[in-house]
């Protein structure tokens, strides 16, 4: 008896074994000791009862299905089925197989996840992807790796932070430590008796310089903390103060070589790797014309500036450099443009006949004889007609045997007169009219614009036309004395140099027809996104002057706040056109209520119109600070 055949592993189980070879790493099985190993295998096989024809197609289908279920991506559910098939048909190798590389692939993906997860600074939902993938394979090696103490790296963060220092600390600037609380001062005496009691009050001691000279001086001042008072009473002096210590202040006149000999001073470098040499150049010209810096100095190889400046000054820069290199907010522009042509043609009424023809009935007989001769030949030696008929009874014979057709007979309403004088009245037939004819062409153009903070965003759709500005002309024919006398194939040089037209080159300039939407976004404080909007539409008028084309523009510019998501609609008519026909009797067709009895009224209706939705969404917001800090500045000569 033929053993079955057992299935093999699909495709897809195939691909993840391969794929697998490069992510993980099996481990070795440990080769089991002379008689130890084997022969327990054995005995377990032995001892196993075999399974039976149920179990086996059972496990056939749970097979089949956890390769479904892998196809949709379902490893848990794939890695289900391939154990449920090993459970009942442990003598197939590849159903634990397939159950092993499913686990696998789970656990390759949860790791894989997992760095994704760290990578966005989501460390909790790392250490949770990975505590999963461990309680799948615990001897995994790959998920030993990422489960290290090592800490995770830090998520992206847009502002700007300060680089790790390592080693000793700099120092930083000396400052002083004055009392804390406020005094009062009425105090009249020597200026520097005046400085010593003020600074006094407050713990700090004062060390003058020789430049300080001896002036009158009265103060005084009620309830104010050390910062206020030492500030107005060297302003007052002309002096200023540089700390020495924590508790000593250097006092000295304030003069410009002064400043420069003794203002204290730090470094700072400031790294904008992001910018280019141009933009670098800019910031350094700043910084040395509005912060008053001397000599800052610009690396463009590393991106950074060096500035030496008094702390308060090195504030400024910084406030002032964060908010420039923040930048400002961006705004994603969503337009939607719709373009409906509506073409709508209607004809309704009768038309009764506008004209009566009379005619001749012997003469309109004789001519369909004689047109048919052949025919009445051949009925006449028949005996279908007798030979001595008249041409109408002729005439009448063939049109009812069906051989001949006679329109002016059909259009024939009445015969009048009588032998040779007989006639016929004609009449065309009356025709009611009944249709109409509509069409709509819509069409949609989708496009999506990212805006800087008062930049502004130019959307274009149509074509470029060109138009003709001028013409210019050259290439006047040269006299040559030296051809007089000279022939190619018997005609004379000159001759043919004077049958050289001249070179017209024409001046081209190409214009935008169509639609030219121009959005400058603002983010205001509030939230809210007011956009300025500049629309314009144009077309060629269908004239013409000098031979340049003329053209027909319409423009809309107005500005418009709406919410983050929020849509503003504009819609513009660019056509319409409405015609109205009427054919029928003339007076009576012209009455009201006429028309559609007595004549046929056709009316033509075509309107093209043009709506624009615009969305807004803030896809990076400024800095939602109002002001920056106050920052006080010495005017030269102020009191």
């Amino acid at each position: 008896m033929a053993s079955k055949p057992q299935p093999r592993a699909p495709l897809a189980i195939q691909m993840i074994a391969f794929a697998m070879t490069g992510v993980s790493t099996l481990v070795p099985a440990q080769t089991p000791a002379p008689g130890t190993g084997s022969t327990q295998q054995a005995v377990a096989s032995s001892s196993r009862p075999a399974p039976g024809k149920r179990q086996i197609a059972a496990a056939e289908d749970a097979y089949l299905a956890g390769a479904r279920l892998l196809d949709r991506n379902d490893l848990a559910g794939a890695e289900a089925r391939f154990e449920k098939a090993a459970t009942l048909n442990p003598d197939n190798q590849d159903y634990a197989l397939a159950a092993s590389l499913a686990r696998e692939h789970r656990v390759t993906e949860l790791v894989q996840q997992a760095g994704k997860a760290r990578l966005l600074g989501e460390s909790k939902k790392a250490e949770a992807l990975l505590a999963a993938a461990r309680a799948l394979d615990p001897q995994n090696s790959i998920v030993a790796q990422h489960l290290s103490s090592s800490p995770a790296p830090p998520a992206f963060n847009p502002e700007i932070q300060s680089l790790p220092q390592h080693g000793p600390a700099i120092a930083g600037p000396v400052r002083l430590m004055p009392g804390p609380g406020t005094s009062s001062f009425n105090i009249r005496g020597d200026s520097r008796d005046v400085v010593r009691q003020v600074m006094a009050a407050y713990g700090i001691r004062a060390v003058f310089d020789d430049s300080v000279q001896r002036q009158d001086l009265r103060f005084d001042l009620d309830d104010s903390h050390y910062q206020q008072a030492t500030q107005i009473v060297l302003k007052m002096a002309g002096l200023f103060a540089v700390p020495l210590d924590p508790h000593s202040a250097l006092v000295i006149k304030d003069t410009t070589e002064n400043r420069q000999r003794f203002e204290r001073q730090l470094q700072e470098t400031i790294y904008i790797p992001s910018l280019t040499p141009e933009q670098m150049s800019e910031l350094s010209n700043m910084v040395r014309t509005v912060f008053d810096v001397k000599q800052p100095t610009v690396l463009n190889g590393s991106g950074t500036l060096l500035i030496r400046a008094p702390e308060e000054t090195l504030n400024a820069v910084n406030v002032t450099l964060a908010d420039l290199i923040d930048g400002g907010g961006e705004v994603l522009l969503d337009i939607n443009l719709y373009s409906v042509d509506r073409t709508r043609q209607r004809s309704i009424g009768i038309q009764f006949p506008q004209q009566i023809g009379f005619y001749s009935v012997e003469s309109a007989a004789h001519d369909l004889v004689t047109a048919n001769q052949s025919l009445v030949n051949q009925a006449i030696s028949q005996g279908l007609i007798p030979a001595n008929a008249s041409d109408i009874t002729i005439a009448l014979a063939l049109i009812s045997s069906g051989l001949v057709q006679s329109t002016l007979l059909s259009s024939t309403i009445g015969l009048f007169g009588g032998g040779l004088t007989l006639g016929g009245v004609t009449m065309p037939p009356t025709n009611l009219h009944l249709a109409l004819s509509s069409s709509d062409t819509r069409a949609l153009d989708n496009i999506q614009l990212r805006v800087g903070y008062k930049q502004t965003g130019t959307f274009r759709a149509g074509t470029r036309y060109p138009v003709t500005t001028g013409i210019y002309s050259s290439g006047a024919t040269p006299t040559v004395s030296q051809l007089a006398g000279v022939t190619i194939n018997g005609i004379s040089a000159t001759s043919l140099l004077s049958q050289v037209s001249s070179v017209s080159v024409p001046q081209i300039q190409y214009e935008d027809l169509g639609l030219t939407l121009k959005a400058t976004p603002v983010v205001q404080r509030s939230g809210r996104i007011a956009m300025h909007l500049d629309l314009k539409i144009e077309a060629l008028a269908g004239t013409s002057l000098n031979n340049i084309p003329i053209l027909a523009s319409r423009q809309y510019v107005s500005d418009v706040t709406v919410r983050d998501g929020e849509t503003a609609l504009i819609a513009s008519s660019l056509t319409k056109q409405e015609s109205a026909a009427v054919n029928g009797l003339p007076g009576l067709g012209e009455l009201p209520g006429f028309q559609t009895v007595t004549a046929i009224k056709t009316t033509d209706s075509d309107t093209s119109e043009l709506v624009l939705l615009i969305t807004p969404h803030v896809v990076r917001h400024r800095g939602n600070t109002a002001a920056g800090p106050r920052i006080a500045l010495n005017l030269p000569g102020s009191d």
